[in-house]
């Protein structure tokens, strides 16, 4: 038997050039879109992520701010603190002084002188003395240079008077004070 085709020969259909490039451009749009879609996203989750780090150091930076306001405060505080105490300090320094002084003086007297005015400022001091005999000037003057804290002890006056018909006599006496402190 005899075969006939009566359909005829299939014709190879050719292959058209703009097929290739609408297949080329298509795949390189969706690269393209592909590559910015994975960028924005990226990009979108950088964002995210560095506003919630500045959320978070933003609370940091709120928390330290209270905490230096206070130092702040306490450092006020230390430095009034400190002030009263330089202040006590001072004013013990000063008490300390006077007691030393006081019992030295004291220690000097003869029984038959008295202090009528005294004046001392820190480092001088200025005593008017009243005394029944005048050999007694000699012997507190003595004994004011035998306390070591006085040098320098110089007579400045001395006046003869009388009360109620007794002799008395009157003299003024400067001396350096040194307390060694």
């Amino acid at each position: 038997m005899i075969k006939v085709n009566l359909l005829g020969v299939k014709k190879r259909k050719k292959f058209d050039p703009i097929y290739l490039e609408l297949v080329v451009f298509f795949l390189c749009f969706a690269f393209v879109m592909f590559f910015i879609f994975t960028t924005h996203t990226s990009l979108l989750s950088e964002i995210s992520y560095y506003k919630n780090e500045n959320t978070v150091l933003q609370g940091e930076l709120n928390r330290l701010n209270k905490i230096k306001r206070e130092i702040d405060t306490f450092e006020k505080k230390k430095a009034e603190l400190q002030k009263k105490i330089d202040i006590v300090k001072n004013l013990k320094k000063g008490q300390k002084g006077y007691s030393p002084l006081f019992i030295n003086i004291e220690k000097a007297l003869p029984d038959d002188v008295w202090i009528g005015n005294m004046n001392y400022n820190g480092s001088m001091i200025t005593i008017n003395v009243t005394s029944l005999r005048s050999s007694s000037v000699n012997q507190f003057i003595m004994n004011l240079y035998k306390t070591k804290i006085f040098s320098n002890i110089e007579l400045k006056v001395v006046k003869k008077g009388s009360v109620d018909k007794i002799d008395i006599n009157d003299f003024n006496i400067t001396a350096n004070v040194n307390l060694g402190g």
